[in-house]
């Protein structure tokens, strides 16, 4: 079978469709087991749902200033790969115009996008999602797989004098991480010691850095901030990642922060300005559980 490069979705969803009819048909109920035993996109998750659903909730209790936001489990095709540099093989294409979502990030700036086609007010929009992506595993262990939950943040608004709009979303973001260890630790006996914000800047965004570093020192004494320089098409100049120690003693940077140009490019409008951050919420448990 051969399809014309030129060909739009929907001349050749039918196909497609027909074809999958096909391989469905010929399918028996052995080759259902042996692919649910053998394929990690379909296994399950590694942790237990009742500890899922008790993250979720401190996570999205940790940012009260956010609308928090249940995304469908599909998004636009291309979404993750239009307007950032990220390839489309990573995610979980579908024949009707849809892409599994892979990083819930990248559906939050279609939103924030949205939003401020209608006004200039600042948007802050918090989400956990159950995330798939199509990318090589590395380790094989029980905190990798296919499919996992993230949390995720996202603020978007015009650009302020002296970074101040970048300033004040990387200060809230991280501050929702902080208190989100914190809920952990009360909670579910949890221990996040020796917590670090890294702070990583290209050369023009050293200044952003310095503001960054001087607003986390006022209002999170108790976190250590270190600086790096950044090379990457990937961020728009800044990238903070967050983290404690595990049990072994070892640095484990667990959240990933950054600035975007994604939301500008959307509404193509340089003054506006897009901050997205995420954490895996399964490797918390798995990651920073007291050694018995």
């Amino acid at each position: 079978m051969r399809f014309e490069r030129a060909a739009s979705p929907s001349e050749t969803r039918g196909e497609l469709l027909r074809l999958l009819r096909g391989q469905a048909a010929r399918r028996r109920p052995g080759d259902l087991l042996r692919q649910y035993r053998d394929d990690g996109f379909v296994a399950p998750g590694p942790i237990d749902q009742r500890l899922v659903t008790a993250l979720d909730r401190l996570a999205l209790d940790s940012a009260p200033f956010a609308e928090a936001l249940l995304l469908s489990p599909v998004a636009p095709l291309g979404t993750s790969s239009v307007v950032a540099p990220s390839s489309q093989d990573r995610t979980v294409s579908t024949i009707r115009t849809t892409e599994v979502v892979s990083d819930p990030t990248n559906v939050l700036a279609l939103e924030c996008a949205t939003r401020l086609g209608g006004s200039h007010a600042p948007v802050h929009l918090a989400t956990v999602h159950q995330t798939m992506r199509a990318q090589s595993l590395t380790g094989g262990t029980p905190s990798h797989s296919r499919h996992f939950r993230l949390f995720a943040l996202a603020a978007a608004g015009r650009a302020l004098p002296d970074d101040g709009f970048e300033v004040d979303a990387v200060g809230r973001q991280l501050g929702v991480f902080d208190r989100f260890f914190d809920a952990c630790a009360a909670e579910l006996g949890l221990a996040f010691p020796g917590r670090r914000a890294v702070i990583r800047t290209a050369p023009d965004a050293s200044a952003l850095g310095e503001r960054i570093r001087d607003h986390l020192a006022a209002r999170m004494p108790h976190v250590e901030t270190t600086g790096e320089s950044l090379e990457s098409n990937y961020y728009d100049g800044l990238r903070v990642g967050f983290g404690a120690h595990d049990p072994a003693g070892d640095f484990v940077e667990i959240a990933d922060l950054g600035r975007f140009d994604w939301v500008a490019r959307l509404r193509d409008d340089r003054r506006l300005r897009f901050v997205a951050s995420g954490l895996g919420i399964q490797l918390v448990p798995l990651l920073f559980a007291p050694a018995r």
